[in-house]
Protein backbone atom coordinates (compact mmCIF):
# COMPACT_ATOMS: atom_id res chain seq x y z
CA UNK A 1 0.00 0.00 0.00
CA UNK A 2 1.32 3.43 -1.52
CA UNK A 3 -0.50 6.33 -0.05
CA UNK A 4 -0.40 9.79 0.37
CA UNK A 5 2.55 10.28 2.62
CA UNK A 6 1.27 11.71 5.34
CA UNK A 7 -1.35 9.24 5.61
CA UNK A 8 1.25 6.37 5.26
CA UNK A 9 2.98 7.74 8.51
CA UNK A 10 -0.81 7.99 10.14
CA UNK A 11 -0.93 4.20 9.58
CA UNK A 12 2.48 3.08 9.79
CA UNK A 13 1.71 4.84 13.38
CA UNK A 14 -0.41 2.00 14.20
CA UNK A 15 1.95 -1.00 14.41
CA UNK A 16 5.48 0.71 15.42
CA UNK A 17 6.50 2.01 18.19
CA UNK A 18 7.25 5.78 18.18
CA UNK A 19 11.32 5.61 18.05
CA UNK A 20 10.19 2.62 15.04
CA UNK A 21 8.47 5.34 12.63
CA UNK A 22 11.32 8.33 14.19
CA UNK A 23 13.55 5.95 12.53
CA UNK A 24 11.85 5.28 9.16
CA UNK A 25 11.06 8.67 8.40
CA UNK A 26 14.65 9.33 8.79
CA UNK A 27 15.88 6.03 6.49
CA UNK A 28 12.94 7.25 4.07
CA UNK A 29 14.32 11.10 3.41
CA UNK A 30 17.71 9.77 3.38
CA UNK A 31 16.35 6.97 0.51
CA UNK A 32 14.49 9.79 -1.57
CA UNK A 33 16.94 12.29 -1.19
CA UNK A 34 20.45 10.59 -1.23
CA UNK A 35 20.45 6.55 -1.66
CA UNK A 36 17.94 6.47 -4.55
CA UNK A 37 19.38 9.22 -6.82
CA UNK A 38 22.71 7.63 -6.92
CA UNK A 39 21.19 3.87 -7.29
CA UNK A 40 20.91 3.17 -10.62
CA UNK A 41 24.52 4.58 -11.09
CA UNK A 42 25.06 1.91 -8.90
CA UNK A 43 23.61 -0.93 -10.75
CA UNK A 44 25.01 0.70 -13.81
CA UNK A 45 28.85 0.98 -12.91
CA UNK A 46 28.56 -2.46 -10.63
CA UNK A 47 29.70 -0.06 -7.82
CA UNK A 48 29.97 0.41 -4.23
CA UNK A 49 27.03 2.65 -2.72
CA UNK A 50 29.38 4.47 -1.37
CA UNK A 51 26.99 7.57 -1.50
CA UNK A 52 24.23 5.48 0.48
CA UNK A 53 26.41 4.50 3.18
CA UNK A 54 28.25 7.98 3.29
CA UNK A 55 24.30 8.84 3.84
CA UNK A 56 24.00 6.52 6.93
CA UNK A 57 26.99 6.78 8.31
CA UNK A 58 25.88 10.17 8.56
CA UNK A 59 23.10 9.74 9.80
CA UNK A 60 23.96 7.37 12.66
CA UNK A 61 22.01 3.98 11.11
CA UNK A 62 25.30 1.88 10.34
CA UNK A 63 25.54 1.78 14.77
CA UNK A 64 21.36 0.71 14.60
CA UNK A 65 22.57 -3.22 16.49
CA UNK A 66 25.33 -1.11 18.79
CA UNK A 67 23.52 -1.93 22.44
CA UNK A 68 22.19 2.18 23.70
CA UNK A 69 24.42 1.96 26.51
CA UNK A 70 27.46 2.00 24.24
CA UNK A 71 26.10 5.03 21.93
CA UNK A 72 23.96 3.26 19.22
CA UNK A 73 19.92 2.57 18.73
CA UNK A 74 19.62 -1.05 20.31
CA UNK A 75 18.30 -2.58 17.60
CA UNK A 76 18.60 -6.93 16.75
CA UNK A 77 20.26 -9.39 19.07
CA UNK A 78 19.11 -8.19 22.87
CA UNK A 79 17.14 -5.11 21.73
CA UNK A 80 14.61 -4.36 19.39
CA UNK A 81 14.29 -6.77 16.67
CA UNK A 82 11.82 -5.59 14.68
CA UNK A 83 13.93 -1.87 13.80
CA UNK A 84 16.88 -3.55 11.62
CA UNK A 85 13.83 -5.10 9.10
CA UNK A 86 12.31 -2.36 9.14
CA UNK A 87 15.03 0.12 8.19
CA UNK A 88 16.40 -2.61 5.70
CA UNK A 89 13.27 -2.76 4.06
CA UNK A 90 13.21 0.58 3.39
CA UNK A 91 16.56 1.28 2.15
CA UNK A 92 16.16 -1.81 -0.34
CA UNK A 93 12.88 -0.12 -1.45
CA UNK A 94 15.59 2.34 -3.23
CA UNK A 95 19.15 0.61 -3.40
CA UNK A 96 19.40 -3.30 -2.56
CA UNK A 97 22.67 -2.68 -2.66
CA UNK A 98 23.13 -0.29 0.16
CA UNK A 99 20.80 -2.58 2.14
CA UNK A 100 22.31 -5.42 1.69
CA UNK A 101 25.47 -3.80 2.90
CA UNK A 102 23.69 -2.31 5.64
CA UNK A 103 21.99 -6.21 6.67
CA UNK A 104 25.22 -7.87 6.86
CA UNK A 105 27.47 -5.33 8.76
CA UNK A 106 24.86 -5.00 11.12
CA UNK A 107 24.87 -9.03 11.72
CA UNK A 108 28.41 -8.37 12.34
CA UNK A 109 27.68 -6.15 15.03
CA UNK A 110 25.33 -8.54 16.60
CA UNK A 111 27.78 -11.18 17.01
CA UNK A 112 30.31 -9.16 19.00
CA UNK A 113 27.03 -8.15 21.09
CA UNK A 114 26.00 -11.74 21.62
CA UNK A 115 29.86 -13.57 22.39
CA UNK A 116 31.89 -10.54 22.85
CA UNK A 117 33.69 -9.45 25.85
CA UNK A 118 33.58 -6.24 27.56
CA UNK A 119 36.30 -4.92 26.39
CA UNK A 120 35.68 -6.66 22.75
CA UNK A 121 32.40 -4.56 22.82
CA UNK A 122 33.79 -1.42 23.94
CA UNK A 123 36.59 -1.44 21.46
CA UNK A 124 34.44 -2.18 18.23
CA UNK A 125 30.85 -0.48 18.83
CA UNK A 126 33.20 2.37 19.21
CA UNK A 127 34.75 1.42 15.62
CA UNK A 128 31.14 1.51 14.61
CA UNK A 129 29.72 4.43 16.00
CA UNK A 130 32.78 6.41 14.99
CA UNK A 131 31.13 5.11 10.68
CA UNK A 132 33.76 2.15 10.08
CA UNK A 133 31.85 -0.67 8.73
CA UNK A 134 32.05 -4.57 8.84
CA UNK A 135 32.08 -6.95 6.22
CA UNK A 136 30.77 -10.60 6.72
CA UNK A 137 32.33 -13.38 5.66
CA UNK A 138 30.31 -16.36 5.58
CA UNK A 139 29.34 -17.50 2.79
CA UNK A 140 30.86 -20.34 1.32
CA UNK A 141 30.57 -22.13 -2.18
CA UNK A 142 29.25 -25.08 -0.49
CA UNK A 143 27.09 -25.89 2.37
CA UNK A 144 28.66 -28.11 4.86
CA UNK A 145 30.73 -26.53 7.91
CA UNK A 146 33.23 -29.55 7.53
CA UNK A 147 34.75 -28.06 4.07
CA UNK A 148 35.04 -24.57 5.37
CA UNK A 149 38.22 -24.07 3.45
CA UNK A 150 39.89 -21.28 5.76
CA UNK A 151 41.65 -22.12 8.63
CA UNK A 152 43.43 -20.63 11.73
CA UNK A 153 46.85 -22.03 12.59
CA UNK A 154 48.13 -21.42 16.46
CA UNK A 155 50.66 -19.18 16.64
CA UNK A 156 52.29 -16.88 20.08
CA UNK A 157 49.59 -13.92 20.32
CA UNK A 158 47.45 -15.16 18.41
CA UNK A 159 46.93 -17.56 15.09
CA UNK A 160 47.84 -17.22 11.29
CA UNK A 161 44.93 -17.30 8.90
CA UNK A 162 44.83 -18.79 5.78
CA UNK A 163 41.96 -19.38 3.21
CA UNK A 164 39.29 -18.25 0.52
CA UNK A 165 35.98 -16.15 1.04
CA UNK A 166 33.58 -16.08 -1.90
CA UNK A 167 30.59 -14.12 -1.76
CA UNK A 168 32.40 -11.47 0.86
CA UNK A 169 29.93 -8.63 0.93
CA UNK A 170 30.80 -5.04 1.51
CA UNK A 171 34.89 -5.71 1.37
CA UNK A 172 35.34 -2.51 -0.84
CA UNK A 173 34.81 -0.32 1.78
CA UNK A 174 34.90 -2.27 5.35
CA UNK A 175 37.63 -1.51 7.83
CA UNK A 176 37.04 -4.80 9.44
CA UNK A 177 35.37 -8.70 8.48
CA UNK A 178 34.33 -11.70 10.40
CA UNK A 179 35.97 -14.73 8.75
CA UNK A 180 34.24 -17.67 9.44
CA UNK A 181 37.14 -20.58 10.09
CA UNK A 182 37.97 -23.68 11.39
CA UNK A 183 41.26 -24.46 13.78
CA UNK A 184 43.66 -26.10 11.47
CA UNK A 185 44.39 -29.09 13.78
CA UNK A 186 40.44 -29.98 13.64
CA UNK A 187 40.46 -29.78 9.59
CA UNK A 188 40.46 -33.40 9.89
CA UNK A 189 37.24 -33.73 11.78
CA UNK A 190 33.88 -34.69 10.21
CA UNK A 191 32.48 -31.81 12.25
CA UNK A 192 34.75 -29.24 13.20
CA UNK A 193 33.64 -26.20 14.93
CA UNK A 194 33.59 -22.83 13.45
CA UNK A 195 35.98 -19.59 15.05
CA UNK A 196 34.77 -16.25 14.56
CA UNK A 197 38.05 -13.98 14.31
CA UNK A 198 37.89 -10.14 13.40
CA UNK A 199 40.13 -9.67 10.13
CA UNK A 200 41.03 -6.05 9.34
CA UNK A 201 40.98 -5.66 5.78
CA UNK A 202 43.78 -3.59 5.22
CA UNK A 203 46.23 -6.41 7.38
CA UNK A 204 49.36 -7.95 5.57
CA UNK A 205 47.84 -10.79 3.56
CA UNK A 206 44.47 -9.84 2.87
CA UNK A 207 43.72 -9.28 -0.79
CA UNK A 208 40.14 -8.22 -2.03
CA UNK A 209 39.73 -9.58 -6.11
CA UNK A 210 36.92 -7.11 -6.64
CA UNK A 211 35.81 -9.99 -8.88
CA UNK A 212 31.91 -9.68 -8.13
CA UNK A 213 29.84 -10.15 -11.34
CA UNK A 214 26.19 -10.91 -10.46
CA UNK A 215 23.25 -10.04 -12.69
CA UNK A 216 21.97 -8.03 -9.75
CA UNK A 217 23.17 -6.64 -6.51
CA UNK A 218 25.56 -5.73 -8.75
CA UNK A 219 27.05 -2.87 -5.60
CA UNK A 220 27.12 -5.53 -2.64
CA UNK A 221 31.18 -5.91 -3.84
CA UNK A 222 30.77 -9.98 -3.03
CA UNK A 223 34.08 -10.87 -4.92
CA UNK A 224 36.44 -13.05 -3.41
CA UNK A 225 38.95 -12.40 -0.38
CA UNK A 226 41.59 -14.58 0.38
CA UNK A 227 44.14 -14.65 3.11
CA UNK A 228 47.75 -15.88 2.71
CA UNK A 229 49.37 -15.85 6.42
CA UNK A 230 47.67 -13.11 7.74
CA UNK A 231 48.06 -12.30 11.69
CA UNK A 232 44.65 -12.40 13.94
CA UNK A 233 45.68 -11.14 17.49
CA UNK A 234 43.97 -12.96 20.50
CA UNK A 235 42.39 -10.12 20.94
CA UNK A 236 39.96 -10.42 17.52
CA UNK A 237 39.02 -13.78 18.03
CA UNK A 238 35.35 -13.23 19.05
CA UNK A 239 33.79 -16.26 21.48
CA UNK A 240 34.91 -19.64 22.00
CA UNK A 241 35.11 -22.82 19.24
CA UNK A 242 31.22 -23.57 18.06
CA UNK A 243 29.77 -20.42 19.84
CA UNK A 244 28.51 -19.22 16.60
CA UNK A 245 26.38 -22.33 16.33
CA UNK A 246 25.20 -22.55 19.84
CA UNK A 247 23.76 -18.90 18.41
CA UNK A 248 21.80 -20.15 15.17
CA UNK A 249 18.41 -20.64 16.25
CA UNK A 250 18.38 -16.80 16.24
CA UNK A 251 20.37 -15.73 14.15
CA UNK A 252 19.46 -18.61 11.65
CA UNK A 253 15.59 -17.16 12.07
CA UNK A 254 16.75 -13.41 11.50
CA UNK A 255 18.87 -14.12 8.79
CA UNK A 256 15.82 -15.14 7.22
CA UNK A 257 13.38 -12.39 8.19
CA UNK A 258 16.29 -9.68 6.99
CA UNK A 259 16.40 -11.16 3.61
CA UNK A 260 12.26 -11.20 3.67
CA UNK A 261 12.52 -7.48 4.25
CA UNK A 262 15.02 -6.92 1.41
CA UNK A 263 12.75 -9.18 -0.69
CA UNK A 264 9.62 -6.96 0.15
CA UNK A 265 11.33 -3.40 -0.13
CA UNK A 266 12.92 -4.67 -4.18
CA UNK A 267 9.37 -5.46 -4.91
CA UNK A 268 7.54 -2.11 -3.07
CA UNK A 269 10.84 0.02 -5.35
CA UNK A 270 9.56 -1.58 -8.07
CA UNK A 271 5.55 -1.00 -7.87
CA UNK A 272 6.62 2.98 -6.84
CA UNK A 273 8.51 3.39 -9.90
CA UNK A 274 6.02 1.81 -12.15
CA UNK A 275 3.15 4.01 -10.24
CA UNK A 276 5.14 6.90 -10.98
CA UNK A 277 5.81 6.16 -14.39
CA UNK A 278 1.99 5.24 -15.08
CA UNK A 279 1.06 8.81 -13.35
CA UNK A 280 3.45 10.76 -15.72
CA UNK A 281 2.02 8.48 -18.58
CA UNK A 282 -1.72 9.38 -18.20
CA UNK A 283 -1.22 12.40 -17.82
CA UNK A 284 0.53 13.46 -21.05
CA UNK A 285 -2.01 11.28 -22.70
CA UNK A 286 -4.56 13.11 -20.96
CA UNK A 287 -6.35 9.79 -20.38
CA UNK A 288 -8.00 7.87 -17.14
CA UNK A 289 -6.64 4.92 -16.17
CA UNK A 290 -6.94 1.31 -18.27
CA UNK A 291 -9.62 -0.91 -15.43
CA UNK A 292 -7.64 -3.41 -16.29
CA UNK A 293 -4.25 -1.59 -15.01
CA UNK A 294 -6.25 -0.37 -11.78
CA UNK A 295 -7.08 -4.55 -11.34
CA UNK A 296 -3.15 -5.26 -11.72
CA UNK A 297 -2.29 -2.38 -9.76
CA UNK A 298 -4.45 -2.96 -6.69
CA UNK A 299 -3.37 -6.70 -6.78
CA UNK A 300 0.10 -5.97 -6.72
CA UNK A 301 -0.85 -3.88 -3.53
CA UNK A 302 -2.78 -5.92 -1.66
CA UNK A 303 0.42 -8.27 -1.85
CA UNK A 304 3.37 -6.12 -0.99
CA UNK A 305 1.03 -4.92 2.00
CA UNK A 306 0.88 -8.43 2.89
CA UNK A 307 4.63 -9.17 2.71
CA UNK A 308 5.19 -6.07 4.43
CA UNK A 309 3.18 -7.50 7.59
CA UNK A 310 4.21 -10.95 7.21
CA UNK A 311 7.90 -9.25 7.59
CA UNK A 312 7.20 -7.50 10.71
CA UNK A 313 5.04 -10.83 12.32
CA UNK A 314 8.16 -12.68 11.81
CA UNK A 315 10.36 -9.99 13.52
CA UNK A 316 8.07 -9.50 16.47
CA UNK A 317 8.07 -13.58 17.61
CA UNK A 318 11.55 -13.52 16.84
CA UNK A 319 11.94 -10.62 19.13
CA UNK A 320 9.95 -12.45 21.97
CA UNK A 321 11.28 -16.04 21.47
CA UNK A 322 14.32 -14.14 23.25
CA UNK A 323 12.23 -14.15 26.42
CA UNK A 324 9.86 -17.31 25.73
CA UNK A 325 11.40 -20.43 24.71
CA UNK A 326 8.55 -21.95 24.10
CA UNK A 327 8.28 -19.75 20.95
CA UNK A 328 11.36 -20.48 19.03
CA UNK A 329 9.88 -23.18 16.93
CA UNK A 330 7.12 -20.65 16.63
CA UNK A 331 9.56 -17.62 15.03
CA UNK A 332 11.80 -20.29 13.00
CA UNK A 333 8.48 -21.29 11.31
CA UNK A 334 7.32 -17.41 11.16
CA UNK A 335 10.91 -16.54 9.70
CA UNK A 336 10.46 -19.44 7.04
CA UNK A 337 7.42 -18.76 6.19
CA UNK A 338 7.75 -14.77 5.44
CA UNK A 339 10.94 -15.87 2.93
CA UNK A 340 8.83 -18.35 1.18
CA UNK A 341 5.91 -15.65 0.56
CA UNK A 342 8.32 -12.63 -0.10
CA UNK A 343 10.57 -14.50 -2.74
CA UNK A 344 7.03 -15.26 -4.61
CA UNK A 345 5.71 -11.91 -4.27
CA UNK A 346 9.32 -9.81 -4.67
CA UNK A 347 9.44 -12.10 -8.56
CA UNK A 348 6.33 -11.40 -9.48
CA UNK A 349 6.16 -7.88 -8.57
CA UNK A 350 9.68 -7.24 -10.41
CA UNK A 351 8.28 -8.76 -13.22
CA UNK A 352 4.46 -7.62 -13.35
CA UNK A 353 5.63 -3.98 -13.39
CA UNK A 354 6.67 -4.56 -16.91
CA UNK A 355 2.90 -5.35 -17.63
CA UNK A 356 1.75 -2.58 -15.89
CA UNK A 357 3.54 0.04 -16.94
CA UNK A 358 3.89 -1.35 -20.76
CA UNK A 359 6.96 -1.88 -23.75
CA UNK A 360 7.97 1.24 -23.99
CA UNK A 361 9.46 1.19 -19.96
CA UNK A 362 11.39 -2.09 -21.26
CA UNK A 363 14.26 0.42 -22.36
CA UNK A 364 18.08 1.02 -20.88
CA UNK A 365 17.21 4.41 -21.00
CA UNK A 366 14.46 4.00 -17.85
CA UNK A 367 16.58 0.98 -16.06
CA UNK A 368 13.74 -0.62 -14.33
CA UNK A 369 15.23 -3.93 -15.00
CA UNK A 370 17.37 -3.62 -12.20
CA UNK A 371 14.56 -4.07 -9.87
CA UNK A 372 13.82 -8.21 -11.30
CA UNK A 373 17.70 -8.65 -11.53
CA UNK A 374 18.38 -7.55 -7.92
CA UNK A 375 15.26 -9.55 -6.82
CA UNK A 376 15.91 -12.98 -8.61
CA UNK A 377 19.62 -12.43 -7.37
CA UNK A 378 19.30 -11.96 -3.89
CA UNK A 379 16.31 -14.50 -3.85
CA UNK A 380 19.24 -17.16 -4.58
CA UNK A 381 21.01 -17.08 -1.52
CA UNK A 382 20.09 -20.31 -0.24
CA UNK A 383 16.96 -22.26 -1.40
CA UNK A 384 13.40 -21.27 -0.64
CA UNK A 385 12.28 -25.17 -1.45
CA UNK A 386 14.52 -26.42 1.92
CA UNK A 387 11.82 -23.40 3.38
CA UNK A 388 8.41 -25.11 2.40
CA UNK A 389 10.09 -28.58 3.27
CA UNK A 390 10.81 -27.43 6.72
CA UNK A 391 7.35 -25.97 6.87
CA UNK A 392 5.40 -28.84 5.68
CA UNK A 393 7.40 -31.35 7.86
CA UNK A 394 6.76 -29.81 10.55
CA UNK A 395 3.32 -29.39 10.08
CA UNK A 396 3.12 -33.33 9.47
CA UNK A 397 4.61 -33.91 12.88
CA UNK A 398 2.00 -32.17 15.03
CA UNK A 399 -0.73 -34.04 16.80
Amino acid sequence: MLLDEALQERVEQLDLTPEQARVLRKVRELGRTRIGPAARRVDEEADYPYEAVEALVEAGLTALAVPAAYGGAGAGYGGDVVLLPLVLMEIASWCSSASQVLALHNSAVQYIHALGTEEQKRYFFGEVTEGRLFGSFGSEDHARVPRVRSSLTRVEGGYLLNGTKKFATGSPAAKWAFWHSILAEEAHLDQPKLLMPVVELAADGVTIHGDWDGIGQRGTGSGTVTAQNVFVPDFQVIGYPGAFTDLQTFFGAQFNVHFAAQFTGIAFGAYREALHYVREKLARGGTGADPVLALRLGELSAKLTAARQLVLHAARVLEASRTDEVLVTAAAVAASEAKIVTTDIALQVTTDIFQVMGARSATKAHGFDRFYRNARTLTLHDPVDQHRINVGMLQLKQK
